[in-house]
């Protein structure tokens, strides 16, 4: 009964921060940067990974890069990453493109247990592409199969990638959806920041190393190639206030990028 009222106790006081922070994201209070250190962003993970992969190609000198959306559906995560790409490149030197990939027909038949069946079905997140295009600004909308539009939009890319958002809900397309990282060095910034969607769900999902995003991404890392995706240790302790999105952001790193190295601390004093 201690333990209970303690709860309460907590949740009351937590109250007004909370209905702060609502206000702050509802209305756009202060700077992009008060805003995204109290996490009042509709989508913090986005904020975090697009102004710190802009604050990195700052630091490496490069004038722009992509930032990516894998899973579109309704368009909301999209509209959302065109918004702070715009608010981060307002406080930045760095221009930032948008790309969100979709087969464009909801998702497609699941492969085997490892896609979480039990979760997702053939055809669920089905897109209206027509009202979806009418929200975006200046995203470049890829649909059909990523196995294909991926190695067709590396061919083309003109900026590094810097931030991805992988929302593909099952094993099997996150798998192919890795693809993007099979690009030459020149199309990524050397660490990419790398937000999975599905590997936090409801008591019902119950994900786990053996299937869905996070075998995707133990397979990844047992690659001979040697590039690894690994959560960033530490994240959540270093936000001003909890982030529950913190163990969902991981960073690709692809250790033999020549920039891989290249100093971008202070430069120490004389």
């Amino acid at each position: 009964m201690a333990g209970l009222r303690s709860a309460v106790a907590f949740r009351a006081a937590l109250r007004p921060h909370l209905i702060a922070k609502a206000l702050i994201t509802r209305f756009g209070f202060g700077s992009f940067e008060f805003r995204l250190a109290l996490d009042a962003l509709p989508r913090p993970a986005y904020g975090y990974g697009v102004y710190h992969a802009a604050q990195l190609a700052q630091r490496l000198k490069i004038p722009e890069i992509a930032v990516l959306e894998f899973g579109v559906a309704g368009g909301d995560g999209l509209v959302q990453m065109e918004q702070v790409a715009a608010e981060v490149a307002a406080v930045s030197p760095t221009r930032i493109k948008v790309f969100g990939f979709d087969t464009g027909i909801g998702l497609p038949e699941h492969s085997d247990y490892r896609d979480l069946p039990y979760i997702w079905r053939k055809g669920h997140y089905r897109m209206d592409v027509d009202a979806v295009k009418r929200r975006l600004r200046q995203a470049e909308l890829v649909l059909g199969d990523v196995a294909v539009t991926v190695p067709q939009f590396l061919s083309r890319i003109e900026a590094p990638i810097g931030f991805i958002s992988f929302d593909l809900d099952y094993y099997s397309s996150t798998v192919a959806a890795f693809g993007v990282f099979d690009g030459p060095h020149e199309c990524y910034l050397p660490r990419v920041l790398s937000y999975f969607d599905d590997i936090v769900g409801s008591d019902s999902q119950l994900h786990c190393e053996d299937v869905g995003e996070l075998l995707a991404i133990a397979e990844f890392n047992r690659s001979p190639k040697g590039h690894r995706i690994r959560p960033i240790h530490g994240l959540a302790s270093k936000r001003l206030l909890h982030s529950a999105w913190a163990p969902q952001m991981f960073a690709y790193h692809r250790f033999d990028h020549p920039r891989y190295g290249e100093y971008i601390g202070r430069a120490k004093s004389s």
